[in-house]
């Protein structure tokens, strides 16, 4: 029938329902990230007793899989069809988890994901060393795909992420953090990776150059988005669904966004109160008394806000690419990420 629209498959037809975007994405690529806990666990396994107990202890700690699922998408995206995408995807859940290991040492972190921290059990040098075991263990197993253009791009990202640690250290308890500064840490810290999920899946699909730039500036995006929100998220989150003290990053001396704008908006009040939250000197209800102010100056909407503008520039980015079930997946997961509790 002329002008009538094409039939569409049950993913495609949901998609334009976000209630159900959770589920499509699954149906999407729910069966290659079973593929991908699988391979996780298995290369987690070793012979050597200690490296076999920590590996088993960081497999049951679960996670969201949000990189991998990333990379998988974007892989649908670009209509590949081979082997490699699963392998990556669980390369950079290696890289992702042993970053997660090094921070909670750095940051003498008590738990991660409502559990002991691994250096809580196993202490700091054999923590560290299991940290450097998974960097080398992702690059040992993502040399499976031969590309070098994949090993340079997982050196690239791999750099940026200990860049934006080593920074993080000389950051820590300065409460006077502008945005800039905040935005680079958090690029190199958080948004690299999920650039490189993205653009990873566009290597291995031979896309042009144009579409691996947007799947990076999808990911960059995306990235930032989701810290933003993650650091909302210790202020004002419910702290058993994330698993940790509420203002844990301030505890540990880190100035995030909603502190920033706080601090712009009243700025001696919130000062006195993050300088001692930030010192450990601070009673519970100090922790109450800097959300209440979180909530009164805007500082909450303003940092909402800001999430929100760096999901509408990862959206956008996938008009460089052909409608399909994975594009609409892809517009609709920055939503998702942005509306979480935890």
């Amino acid at each position: 029938m002329s002008g009538a629209r094409p039939d569409l498959s049950r993913a495609e037809r949901i998609l334009h329902e976000p209630v159900e975007a959770q589920a499509i994405i699954l149906d999407l690529v729910g069966e290659r990230l079973l593929e991908v806990e699988t391979l996780f666990r298995r290369n987690l396994a070793s012979p050597l007793g200690l490296i076999a107990e920590i590996g088993s202890f960081v497999a049951e700690g679960g996670g969201k899989r949000v990189r991998p699922m990333l990379h998988l998408l974007c892989a649908r995206l670009c209509n590949y069809e081979g082997p490699h995408d699963v392998l990556l995807a669980t390369v950079l859940e290696f890289i992702h988890s042993a970053t997660l290991i090094h921070d909670d040492v750095i940051d003498g972190a008590a738990v991660r994901r409502g559990r002991p921290a691994v250096h809580r059990r196993w202490g700091n040098n054999v923590t560290v060393l299991f940290g450097d075991y998974l960097y080398a263990k992702a690059m040992a197993m993502a040399l499976e795909a031969r590309s070098l253009q994949v090993m340079e791009k997982l050196a690239e990202v791999t750099l940026q992420m200990t860049e934006g640690e080593m920074l993080q250290t000389r950051l820590v308890g300065r409460l006077d953090l502008t945005v800039p500064e905040y935005v680079e840490l958090i690029d190199r810290k958080t948004a690299c990776l999920f650039a490189g999920c993205c653009e990873l899946a566009g290597i291995l699909a031979g896309s042009t150059p144009e579409q691996q730039a947007a799947l990076h500036r999808y990911g960059r995006n995306l990235g930032l988005a989701f810290q933003v929100v993650d650091d909302l998220l210790d202020f004002v989150g419910d702290e058993q669904r994330l698993g940790k003290p509420a203002a844990s990053d301030l505890r540990e001396g880190k100035a995030t966004l909603p502190l920033i704008e706080l601090i712009s908006a009243d700025g001696d009040r919130a000062r006195q109160l993050a300088a001692r939250i930030s010192a450990g000197e601070a009673a519970a209800s100090d922790v109450f008394a800097l959300r209440d102010l979180l909530r009164s100056s805007g500082a909450i909407a303003r940092t909402e806000r800001e999430a929100r503008r760096f999901a509408a520039q990862a959206r956008a980015e996938m008009s460089n690419f052909p409608p399909s079930a994975a594009r609409r997946a892809l517009e609709t997961l920055p939503g998702l990420l942005v509306t979480r509790d935890h």
